[in-house]
């Protein structure tokens, strides 16, 4: 009888030492799963944030294109540019509306950082990326002019490394969109 009471105790023990090695798995994945990915909405956030950013400096005309680059990549922020220039890439795109002598919008692009690689891309001529309706306002039309004068397009580009080996396993096996190796690419773009 004693026997049978120790080999139930015996089974019980293990039975439960299996149950939390199952529920510790769990729970660590989803631990790391929620911090790999709050770490990617905070990167992103501030992506968001700079190109915004420059996005308003273009728009008050304060700044040359260079001044306005060493602003955007003297950035403090949780992307800590200036420690690591090659995990962000910046192109600057200062689309102008066309003269008398060329009706067409001309386009000059400054870019700022060493990261390349695929999905990291400069803004595409003719229009630079921006939406054709946009860019049909710049196109000069004799007597009348063009309707605006300058439009300005701020991508941002940055390399998240993961922080958990989960993060590390996800971009190991390509989950994820921009996944290159071990980190994953950021992409911000915006338009003023």
């Amino acid at each position: 009888m004693m026997a049978s009471f120790l080999q139930t105790v015996r089974n019980e023990h293990g039975t439960a030492s299996i149950e939390l090695a199952f529920s510790l798995m769990i729970f660590l994945f989803v631990a790391f799963g929620i911090v790999e990915y709050g770490s990617i909405i905070n990167e992103r956030n501030a992506l968001t944030q700079l190109s915004r950013e420059g996005a308003s400096l273009a728009s008050r005309n304060l700044t040359t294109s260079q001044n306005m680059m060493d602003l955007l990549a003297s950035t403090n922020n949780a992307l800590d540019f200036a420690n690591q220039p090659s995990k962000y890439r910046i192109y600057l795109a200062q689309i102008t509306a066309g003269t008398p002598g060329n009706n067409n919008p001309t386009c000059a692009v400054s870019e700022r950082g060493g990261l390349s690689g695929s999905g990291v891309t400069p803004p595409a001529l003719p229009n630079c990326d921006l939406p054709q309706n946009l860019f049909d306002y710049l196109v000069y039309v004799p007597g009348t002019g063009a309707t605006v004068q300058q439009f300005t397009v701020v991508k941002v580009y940055y390399e998240h490394d993961p922080i958990t080996p989960l993060g590390a396993l996800a971009t190991q096996f390509g989950w994820g969109a921009g996944a290159v190796g071990n980190s994953v690419t950021l992409f911000s773009q915006a338009i003023f």
